[in-house]
């Protein structure tokens, strides 16, 4: 089976990758102990019988009996506690510092693993979403983990290439399919290409919508997705720093419009930064509408006149990637305002470029995608005022400088209970004070659109998109 990819995949270490491929593929050869591989984002145990507490900072981690690694080995307790340690170890893994309060691991039994905490982990069952590997006593451990648990494992790969076969031990029943090949292809007309001529078998998310009618003799599947598409609003430059001027660029984009034309109706429209499908989704948030009048009176309000002779209120810099789908979309958004009197500059940039101005908060307006929303713990990342980037704390993901004392409170107090009702109310509250205040304005979410073969069967599409039920696929001769 060919799977067409459209980025290089970068690292496969379940405690180095970062890339979204790199992980997928990851998880194919090193099956986790906990998946979010589900319909609303519940965590799923895999490698994991059951997790006992013991206390708010103690739980013991029971291994599902009888697994075995690729070789044939047994998975056990101590492959466990020595796949933490590799991660633990801050100059290798990128994940180090999520597991700095953990101040007990050990493996009590072949079985258990006792894991004891500085602070309650209330994230902690989604957290353990982490490849187990099998790691050589003696051995660097970076250089010794391609043998896992997971369905396939790693024959070769070369610069676009990765090849991977099934694992004859996987514990839930060996693949259908004896190999299957991630082929790197960057031209999105090569890829539709290689897919209509049926020289590949899988192309996910990575093909616009606008090639659906070229490729309508192809199988598609269509399914909801956890990527949100949003704007973000540089809050500390003058003209965003009140959020009636940002709810009034937000309702004078005409998204309904934007999803029909651009992606022929495969997107839906969001009315929070969490999915709809998700347990965290707020319930009974309203959908901002497109009302450019509207939109008009609150700039009035905001104290943004339109200039008498040219009509113009103030200017914008938008900042996008240089993917042409994207560019277009963002000119269409700037079209919209401009009809308000928001005069806006579309600049494109590649994608290394764009991205580190984004990370160093050198733009005024811009649109990105958050993928794989599977936590809604990622608000505190994105939107509590600790994680503001500055020379203390240059990884801070509020890029948008977005600060309020009340979302401050709110999401602190999520980290101070284990109890799912609860967190479920604190992060409805901060969902809903964000869409008053729009630090960032949810555009959408675009549907996962995966074209298959005519040969593929059992192929089950997942909201986060990830790649766990290639497993069971099964190939028509």
């Amino acid at each position: 089976m060919v799977v067409l990819v459209e980025a290089p995949v970068g690292d496969i270490d379940p405690s180095t990758a970062i890339t979204a491929y790199g992980l997928k593929i990851s998880r194919l050869i090193h099956e986790p102990l906990v998946s979010l591989d589900t319909a609303d984002g519940k965590p799923r145990l895999e490698l994991l019988e059951r997790i006992e507490r013991i206390d708010d900072r103690t739980v013991i981690l029971h291994l599902k009996p009888g697994v075995r690694f690729s070789d044939g080995s047994p998975l056990t307790a101590r492959d466990v506690v020595a796949t933490f340690r590799v991660i633990r170890q801050g100059s290798l893994s990128p994940f180090a510092s999520k597991w700095k309060d953990l101040i007990e691991l050990v493996a009590d039994s072949d079985l258990r693993v006792r894991m004891r905490f500085s602070a309650l982990r209330p994230t902690l069952v989604s957290d353990l979403d982490i490849g187990i590997v099998k790691l050589s006593p003696g051995a660097a451990p970076w250089r010794n983990t391609r043998i896992g648990a997971g369905p396939f494992v790693l024959e070769g790969r070369t610069t676009d290439r990765i090849r991977l076969v099934r694992n004859p031990f996987y514990y839930k029943g060996v693949p259908p399919v004896r190999r299957v090949v991630f082929q790197t292809v960057e031209e999105e007309n090569v890829r539709a290409l290689l897919m209509s001529s049926g020289h590949a078998d899988m192309a996910q998310n990575n093909i616009s919508p606008i090639l659906l009618p070229a490729l309508a003799h192809l199988p598609l599947m269509r399914g909801p997705s956890w990527t949100l598409t949003y704007l973000g609003f540089n809050a500390q430059v003058p003209q965003l720093a009140d959020p009636r001027v940002r709810r009034a660029l937000a309702m004078a984009v005409d998204r309904g419009r934007l999803i029909q034309a651009r992606f022929r109706g495969t997107a839906q429209l969001a009315d929070s930064i969490m999915p709809p499908q998700h347990w965290a989704h707020a319930p009974g948030l309203p959908q901002l509408p497109y009302d450019p009048a509207a939109a008009a009176n609150l700039l009035d309000e905001a104290g943004w006149p339109a200039d008498p002779s040219s009509g113009v209120r103030f200017e914008l810099e938008y900042k996008t990637s240089s993917n042409p789908f994207r560019v277009a979309i963002a000119k269409v958004i700037a079209e919209g305002w401009g009809r308000i009197g928001v005069r806006v500059r579309v600049r494109s940039l590649e994608w290394g470029v764009f991205f580190a101005d984004i990370k160093k908060r050198q733009f005024q307006v811009m649109s990105l995608q958050m993928p794989e929303i599977g936590v809604p713990d990622v608000m505190v990342d994105f939107f509590h005022s600790g994680n503001i980037p500055s020379a203390a704390r240059p990884e801070g993901v509020n890029r948008w400088g977005y600060a309020d004392a009340g979302v401050d409170d709110l999401l602190d107090r999520t980290r101070l209970t284990s109890d799912a009702a609860e967190r479920q109310d604190l992060f409805a509250r901060v969902q809903e004070k964000l869409m008053r205040d729009l630090p960032i304005f949810p555009l959408w979410f675009e549907e996962n659109l995966v074209f298959l073969s005519t040969r593929v069967r059992e192929y089950n599409l997942l909201p986060n998109a990830r790649w766990s039920s290639l497993s069971g696929v099964v190939l028509r001769r």
